[in-house]
């Protein structure tokens, strides 16, 4: 069953962090007042963060993790989310950075929370980047000339798509300083291997 670690505004501009496997019926019972107590008197509140988890014991563990931030580190991860789901961010991007790479067997849960929580959030504040989508190859078969053609799996497991403004996006000064924060640079990128990059520009 999956989990959603959600953020919520409330009428005096606090945050309210929480846990639920349904989104909708949990706000609907906050709005109520059968939910937080916390939220009785700070209504109307408005969704503004949500992020994944694949278990009850990785969302709980996430939402101490955010409830641990001040302010100004949840307003981070809002502003960062904003951006990822901006519907303008995809018109506006006139190019894509593809980046593709393997990962040790033993690392992989480190590197997708790190590439997740903090690179991601890192590299979306470089002036440029709009969005950033991440995906793991599989195997799989499709349709053609009549006949089902099965694929392998991609030899390199992971991939990453920046969304940016133009090629310099990538080798500017703010972009060279956003990839060594936070953990990256000392913790996961030495287990990683076989890393490619690509440019393509809309057609």
């Amino acid at each position: 069953m999956k989990w959603i670690i959600y953020i919520l505004k409330c009428k005096d501009n606090s945050l309210y962090t929480g846990i639920t496997n349904n989104i909708d019926k949990r706000i609907e019972k906050h709005i109520s007042g059968n939910g937080s107590k916390y939220l009785r008197g700070r209504l109307p509140i408005t969704l503004v963060y949500e992020e994944i988890a694949f278990n009850r014991s990785n969302a709980t563990k996430r939402e101490l993790e955010i409830k641990k931030l001040n302010k100004k580190g949840k307003q981070f991860l809002i502003e960062s989310y904003n951006k990822i789901f901006s519907e303008d961010n995809v018109s506006n991007s006139k190019y894509i950075f593809v980046v593709s790479m393997n990962v040790k067997k033993e690392h992989e849960s480190l590197f997708n929370e790190v590439y997740d929580e903090e690179h991601i959030p890192y590299l979306l504040k470089v002036p440029g980047v709009n969005k950033v989508t991440r995906g793991k190859g599989v195997p799989f078969s499709f349709s053609i000339g009549g006949e089902t053609k099965s694929m392998n799996a991609p030899e390199q497991k992971f991939i990453a798509m920046y969304e940016i403004d133009n090629p310099d996006v990538v080798n500017s000064p703010e972009w060279s300083l956003a990839v060594e924060e936070g953990r990256w640079s000392t913790q996961v990128r030495q287990h990683t291997s076989e890393r490619s990059h690509f440019m393509y520009e809309y057609c």
